[in-house]
């Protein structure tokens, strides 16, 4: 766990923060003193009649506030770090910051929050003051987390996590296509009733401006926390496992319908799934790749279950977590001629935190096609003439490969002074690569 920060005040950090969201994007604005973030007035469609508000806590970013644009979200509300906005703050951007659409039939403003006890308060006390206002809005809470079962979650029931992030993109096509309040709250609905997702982690993150955990409270080295929630909360056990041991726990969460205290939704290798790997801040983009890899074909090894998409990337974070979440969307028909959950999803948005850059008509094409064959292979080399001793060849190369791969550790010490610190490595490998094939060491 890091404790050093650029901006280690995290009243400074969460507002510089969300002054750079301007000026990545210039249809957005700040509410500075409301901490709002919200899209500039006659930026939206004129079709549309629908206002999408969302937030939290700050620290999972690009959630909630890297969502807003065009598309997706109207705007955002941020709360200190791990910690929800006020009522009040909420109460604002409903009614001062996003267009209420009174004058169009079926509009009005949906909110949608996080399954947090906090955030479900403060926003739904700002939805009823905004409803007692005269103001149309509906309210969509979600909880896609099976990392805690049903036991554990008692009333208070599953977390939100990453999956939030596709009820929001969903919802967001809805309304940027002119459908009215009541069939955008119920496709957010039907997206949050059709998720599942779970996370894991090598460390617990520290918040700026905190003190850090005592080192009891911090996992072994290479001990994961299955089931982590995003505030650093417990999960559902501590092991030492393989990427791969992890990836299958994770996912017979998610799918074991055998499991009762977790089988919250059936998926069969019939049905149509979106998956997102999602990292939760901290995981490098060369880990995630092999991550990815890995979920993919368990899920189709295990499950038989082929991804229609798959969306890899940082969507929603634990300020710098070292580790990554699964979701699984299940699509299902939202009955509405022309807005397939597919078809919303793949809608193009203009929101800094969305990342989908894979068009509908790639995934739609499935190209198998390969390029095969060595052509250089099949070209005949003349001979020198230069006659040799081969044993003597052999004992001679031998002798300076071993010499090459003694060395390494002196080599790889002068590079770092002068350079990377890969020439060391990059001449043992080769000088390896002499002695037995590549195919056999990995």
């Amino acid at each position: 766990m890091s404790t050093k920060h650029f901006l280690p005040d995290p009243t400074h950090l969460v507002h510089t923060s969300l002054a750079a969201l301007p000026l990545l994007n210039p249809s957005l604005a700040l509410d500075s003193s409301n901490k709002i973030i919200y899209l500039r007035p006659n930026t939206l469609p004129a079709t549309q009649k629908v206002s999408l508000i969302s937030g939290g806590g700050s620290g999972h970013e690009p959630s909630f506030s890297g969502m807003v644009g065009r598309g997706l979200l109207s705007a955002a509300v941020a709360g200190t770090i791990f910690a929800s906005p006020s009522a009040e703050q909420v109460r604002t951007a409903i009614m001062s910051r996003v267009d209420q659409f009174a004058d169009k039939e079926d509009g009005g403003v949906l909110v949608t929050v996080m399954n947090y006890t906090g955030d479900v308060l403060n926003f739904g006390m700002a939805v009823e003051k905004a409803r007692a206002a005269g103001v149309r809005v509906e309210m969509v809470v979600v909880g896609d987390d099976v990392g805690v079962g049903r036991k554990k979650g008692g009333k208070v029931g599953r977390r939100g996590i990453a999956g939030t992030v596709l009820v929001h993109k969903i919802s967001g096509a809805l309304a940027a296509k002119g459908a009215g309040l009541s069939e955008v709250a119920r496709v957010a609905k039907l997206t949050a009733e059709n998720l599942v997702s779970v996370g894991a982690s090598l460390e617990h993150v520290h918040v700026p401006g905190r003190k850090g955990m005592d080192e009891s409270e911090r996992l072994k080295d290479g001990e994961v926390e299955i089931g982590m929630g995003i505030h650093n909360e417990q999960g559902s056990s501590r092991e030492v496992v393989t990427l791969p041991e992890l990836v299958g726990k994770m996912l017979r969460q998610m799918l074991d319908q055998t499991d009762e205290d977790r089988a919250f939704l059936k998926i069969d290798s019939s049905d149509e799934v979106v998956l997102m790997v999602n990292n939760l801040g901290g995981v490098s983009v060369l880990e995630m790749g092999g991550i990815v890899t890995e979920v993919v074909g368990q899920l189709e090894k295990s499950y038989g279950i082929r991804p229609v998409r798959i969306l890899n990337g940082t969507y929603m974070t634990s300020l710098n977590g070292l580790g990554f979440s699964i979701t699984l969307l299940k699509v299902v028909d939202t009955g509405i001629e022309g807005s397939s959950i597919l078809e919303l999803l793949d809608a193009p948005c203009e929101a800094t935190g969305w990342s989908a850059p894979v068009l509908a008509q790639t995934w739609a094409e499935q190209n198998t096609a390969t390029r095969e064959g060595d052509e250089s292979a099949s070209k005949v080399l003349t001979s020198s003439g230069l006659k040799t001793v081969p044993a003597l060849m052999q004992q001679m190369l031998t002798r300076a490969l071993e010499s090459v791969i003694a060395i390494e550790p002196e080599v790889t010490k002068f590079d770092t002074v002068v350079g990377d610190g890969d020439c060391g490595i990059g001449l043992k490998r080769g000088a390896e690569g002499m002695f037995i094939p590549y195919t056999s060491r990995y």
